[in-house]
């Protein structure tokens, strides 16, 4: 029998419901006051008209994060899951900024001064560089919209398989820029904008 080192990272999500003045302080006492306490349980030091209530998941998912044999050879981290775990929370959070305006889909003005741009392989996989124009989404998938820069004809990346509705770096980008555009706008400014899938 030999010695292991599992390192593991339980994963779950809660709400606690605080009364505070405003949204930081909301998120400084469920930091600096609330959390997980040995044998999973939820706790909290404030009293109970501060925290009124919380819901959690009963068994946390486990993510493993490495397996080493004691004295062995260091291990070859696994990042594939985590990766694809922060590409669909991404696409989610673009997702539920989208519904949360009444929108399936959002164009960006031609004028946008910090555009996100990507690459988009044609069916020969000739790369392009294009300029992202506008996202559609799905309960099940996202579509880039974007612009090849040299033609200027449109294009569309299709999540999970395509580099351009993939990659992280980009997709944080996209959620920014949806964020930008419908967070920094005014109610006036905004209507709804829905797409025939």
């Amino acid at each position: 029998m030999e010695k292991y080192d599992v390192k593991v990272r339980y994963i779950f999500e809660g709400t606690y419901t605080v009364v505070a003045e405003d949204r930081e302080e909301a998120e400084s006492m469920v930091a600096e006051d609330c959390g997980l306490v040995l044998g999973g349980n939820i706790h909290t030091t404030r009293d109970d008209d501060e925290v009124t209530d919380w819901k959690f998941s009963c068994h946390p998912d486990l993510q493993v994060l490495s397996v080493r044999q004691r004295g062995g050879k260091s291990p070859m981290s696994v990042f594939g899951d985590r990766i694809e775990e922060l590409r669909k929370d991404i696409i989610e959070a673009i997702r539920q900024l989208l519904h949360d305006h009444a929108m399936n889909a959002i164009r960006f003005p031609e004028e946008d001064y910090d555009p996100v741009w990507v690459i988009w392989f044609s069916d020969n996989g000739d790369p392009y560089e294009c300029r992202v124009t506008g996202l559609r989404v799905t309960d099940s998938s996202l579509t880039v919209i974007a612009e090849d820069k040299e033609s200027g004809d449109e294009v569309e990346c299709y999540s999970p398989f395509e580099l351009g509705a993939k990659n992280i770096d980009w997709l944080h980008e996209m959620y920014e820029a949806v964020w930008r555009q419908l967070e920094e706008t005014t109610e006036d400014d905004l209507t709804p904008q829905t797409e025939e899938s």
